[in-house]
């Protein structure tokens, strides 16, 4: 007898995988996803390495209909359709099973969970244990002797025991567990009302779901019998569905033994499909498993290794504390041989301006890494003072690479130590290799070496029991702080060859990198608030959401909760009688769109669009943003991002600056509150006009665009003059506000559906004016045609300067993905390219202001950047942020078509924009 059978459910691993990295997802350079292949082939992988098992089946669903869909037609029928990028893995997934020698088990009309079930119960007596390897909790009503399930989510094995904690029934009773609770994944209906709690209950109570109908009187809770008997037959057809079929007549003669060589038979088509780390497991595992065993034990490592047999930090590298003034200095004599460091911050918060170091990981190879304690509460810590000027001397010249440098460089600078090396920061080459991606360390360590790296929460806890990292044993700081440093070093050689490769370095070099200087200093800088202002303003507020909540509670005839979409549609569509607009799963739809396309004939949806905007900038802004304020400098402190956006653009957080409303009252009184700190400074805000437009001009090369921007004309204006055959001087408002909408809404690849709801014409109108519009801007077309077409050759689209966005979408089959991709190929060139533009002016400017502390840079927002400045340096202000800004394109780059700015002064934000 054999001693394990391992049951794989293809079908779950497949779905596990691909909404794993649902968020971001895997390409390779054709554009194919590749998440679910990635992580199907690494979960079977990582099975193998844990379990090593000797015989192994596997079963996919087929496509079509199965015997549940004939007793039912809406068993699954909830369920989303299967994504198409999901769809085209599928094939590669049961070809790579294949060719290592696992054929695919299955059965017309049935599903994978009865193909298992089945061999299951047809080998009990070949096997002292099988294993079903599955998340899907139906398996749990196989649960027996010799049959436990695996969780490879969780990595938690499911006996008998475990199944009667969890649902508090055998498994013998799950079938009628699930016929009386139901389950909404699949569409089994169950007994409306009865719960899990009541169907453990039940069950314990008679023992089955036929019991319990033969004793139907016996039932004292008149609620529950009154459920029980007005949905018999949704329990007994419940009961059927959720039934795993255990007998099927397959013909299968094997004994499923299968030996580690032959993952060998994948090898290629991983390759195939750029999964190179994979490809490289395989040939390990499968020709050389001893010898892979013995680089794990000598620290061999390459710029693909995978981490997935991890048990420990310590298996690949050696993590030293260093916590006496002998053990650094030693240190130091190493550092100094060095001619790279990954460097990495322990600190007691998350705020760079606030948090307080604790300790510092260093790392200049790949085979250890050292922490340095410097204020753990009760334990032995070195001399902060002291490490600071050693480190700063020992590594002066010597690059330094971190992760997120910038929080790194405000903790070091704030407690003596101001870095002025060369950096490399991998988050941001992780951010320019693929802005669509997460940029965590985290993440980083998980796609480039299938490597989890500790969660923070196993050393600090979460919520009310949360602590400080001061407060963690400098044993388990040291094994958490070096992994750290130990990774990022990893990153920097695959990472600088891959910037080196796609042609981003010299973007690196001179945009990204000298920008987060520039943005550590404007958050350094802060900016004042008048808080008084903001209370006023609050009081005012509330005032007005107060007379709202009356006219709407009027209008409605009753007082519901205005803030539940699932009341206000109730309200709306059901008390009110409106006709719905749209309708979604959880009910009637309240969204912006729905109100919207209400208020031009109900005043109550104009009010809850205008209440909602209230209470919006109340939470979010005007009671938030005092709160915010940092206690030790008196001034607000918000964090600028260059890692988030996919277009270049800059965005901050704590509070978010760009979402401020521009046009509304409210949100001209909120920009009022940011003002100068006193009457002696003023603020300045130096707008760039019409960039992107310009950009435009630039990258299409239209003459009439051209023509117009070096006369200085009013653009919308001269278009509109173009577009109706008109003199200037006969333009009338509403010709120019047309031409406007049509000049932006092209570049953002609107097409003749949004620009019709933008003028409020219809669509052939809107058709018709597009048309005409390209007839006399035939360049702007072609540019248009071009981009569209490049980026569906190259399946990315980059800015003048380089940076790169790939756009997977444009080979969706889903028609409104892919436009939504093509619009972005039209946009993100020009967009994106103004706000390298603007990041370079930034510099520039820092690097003339570094003698002129008066003269502060606050914040950015879309095109504009914000000044505080002493009265005594206006007018040297006004000059050079004027000079640098229109000045800002490099020698190589530089246009006849100028770049103009708006600039404006004030007290406050509000007068100066």
């Amino acid at each position: 007898m054999h001693k394990k059978l391992y049951l794989i459910d293809g079908t779950a691993l497949i779905y596990r995988a691909y909404f794993a990295f649902i968020r971001n997802p895997l390409f390779n350079s054709k554009g194919e996803n590749t998440s679910a292949i990635y992580g199907t082939i690494n979960s079977f992988l990582k099975l193998l390495e844990d379990f090593k098992p000797e015989h192994i089946a596997i079963s996919f669903d087929r496509k079509g209909k199965t015997f549940r869909n004939e007793i039912s037609q809406e068993y699954k029928a909830n369920r989303p359709p299967t994504p198409d990028d999901l769809i085209s893995q599928v094939k590669p997934i049961q070809d790579f099973f294949q060719q290592i020698g696992l054929e695919e088990i299955s059965c017309e009309g049935y599903e994978a969970d009865d193909v298992l079930a089945t061999l299951a119960q047809q080998n009990k007596d070949n096997f002292e244990q099988i294993i079903i390897v599955s998340g899907d909790k139906d398996f749990a009503q196989l649960v027996d002797d010799k049959i436990i399930l695996y969780d490879p989510t969780k990595k938690k094995h499911i006996d008998r025991n475990a199944v009667i904690e969890k649902y508090n029934i055998t498994p013998e009773q799950f079938i009628d567990y699930l016929a009386i609770c139901g389950d909404s994944a699949d569409n089994i209906p169950g007994i409306k009302g009865i719960g899990p709690k009541g169907a453990a209950k039940l069950l314990n109570e008679f023992g089955t779901l036929e019991n319990i109908y033969d004793n139907i009187e016996n039932i004292t809770a008149k609620s529950i019998k009154t459920k029980l008997l007005e949905n018999r037959d949704n329990a007994f057809l419940s009961q059927e569905l959720a039934k795993i079929i255990c007998d099927l007549k397959l013909d299968v003669h094997t004994d499923f033994s299968f030996e580690i060589k032959q993952l060998i038979g994948g090898y290629e088509l991983m390759q195939k499909y750029e999964l190179n780390s994979i490809a490289k497991r395989l040939k390990e595992l499968a020709k050389i498993e001893p010898k892979l065993k013995k680089q794990q034990e000598n620290l061999v490592f390459s710029d693909e290794f995978d981490f997935s047999d991890a048990e420990d930090t310590n298996k690949f590298f050696q993590a030293e504390l260093i916590d006496s003034e002998i053990d650094f200095d030693k240190l130091l004599i190493e550092l100094k041989k060095a001619d790279k460091i990954a460097i990495d911050t322990e600190t007691t918060g998350l705020d760079p301006i606030r948090a307080e170091l604790v300790g510092i990981s260093l790392c200049y190879d790949t085979e250890k890494a050292f922490y340095l304690p410097l204020k753990h509460q009760m334990a032995k810590n070195l001399n902060t003072d002291y490490v600071l000027r050693k480190l700063k001397e020992t590594l002066a010249g010597k690059l330094l690479i971190a992760h997120n440098i910038k929080y790194d460089y405000h903790i070091l600078k704030r407690a003596g130590w101001e870095i002025k090396n060369k950096v490399f920061d991998t988050m941001i080459a992780h951010y320019l290799i693929d802005p669509t991606m997460r940029h965590s360390l985290d993440n980083c360590a998980k796609t480039e070496f299938n490597y989890q790296m500790t969660p923070i929460k196993e050393l600090i806890g979460t919520g009310k029991k949360q602590i400080t990292f001061d407060l963690v044993p400098t044993s388990q700081a040291c094994e958490y702080a070096a992994e750290d440093a130990n990774i990022t070093f990893r990153l920097h050689d695959i990472f600088a060859e891959r910037l080196k490769n796609l042609k981003l370095r010299n973007l690196f070099d001179t945009i990204e990198i000298p920008l987060f200087y520039v943005l550590a200093q404007m958050e350094e800088n802060g900016v004042h608030l008048d808080v008084d202002l903001l209370s006023k303003l609050s009081k005012k507020n509330q005032k007005r959401i107060g007379e709202l909540t009356n006219k709407i509670f009027k209008l409605a005839g009753t007082q519901f909760n205005i803030n539940s979409p699932q009341q206000l549609g109730n309200v709306l569509f059901v008390t009110m009688g409106i006709p719905p607009v749209k309708t979604t799963k959880t009910g009637f739809s309240t969204d912006l769109a729905v109100l919207e396309k209400l208020a031009k004939d109900y005043e109550i949806a104009r009010l809850i669009i205008e209440y909602r905007h209230l209470n919006k900038m109340e939470s979010t802004y005007i009671k938030a943003l005092p709160e915010l304020i940092n206690p030790e400098t008196g001034r607000l402190h918000s964090s600028f991002n260059q890692t988030v956006t996919s277009t270049g653009r800059l965005s901050s957080s704590d509070p978010n600056l760009q979402n401020i409303p521009i046009r509304s009252e409210l949100g001209k009184e909120i920009r009022k509150a940011f003002c100068a700190k006193d009457d002696e400074h003023v603020i300045i805000a130096a707008d760039y006009s019409q960039i992107e437009l310009r950009v435009l001009a630039m990258i299409s090369g239209d003459e009439k665009m051209k023509k117009a921007f070096l006369e200085n004309q009013d653009i919308h204006k001269e278009t509109a003059a173009i577009i109706y055959n008109l003199p200037k001087e006969e333009i009338t408002s509403d010709h120019r506000r047309y031409a406007k909408v049509i000049n932006f809404g092209l570049m953002y690849g609107m097409g003749a559906s949004r620009i019709s709801k933008e003028l409020s014409i219809s669509r052939k109108e809107a058709g018709a004016f597009i048309e005409n519009y390209f007839e006399k801007f035939p360049t702007i077309q072609a540019y248009i045609q071009n981009g569209i077409k490049q980026a569906h050759e190259f399946g990315y689209v980059s800015t003048i300067f380089g940076r790169r966005l790939y756009l997977p979408d444009l080979q969706s089959k889903n028609g409104m993905r892919r436009s939504a991709a093509e619009r972005v190929a039209i946009n993100m060139p020009i967009q994106g390219s103004a706000a390298d533009i603007l990041k370079l002016a930034m510099i520039n400017l820092q690097k003339k202001l570094e003698n002129h502390p008066e003269i502060k840079m606050l914040i950015q927002v879309h095109d504009e950047l914000v000044f505080e400045v002493h009265k005594s340096e206006l007018d040297f202000a006004k000059e050079i942020i004027r000079k640098e800004m229109e000045n800002a394109l490099p020698d190589n780059l530089k246009s006849e078509i100028p770049l103009l700015v708006d600039l404006g002064i004030g007290q406050n934000w509000l007068e100066a924009h």
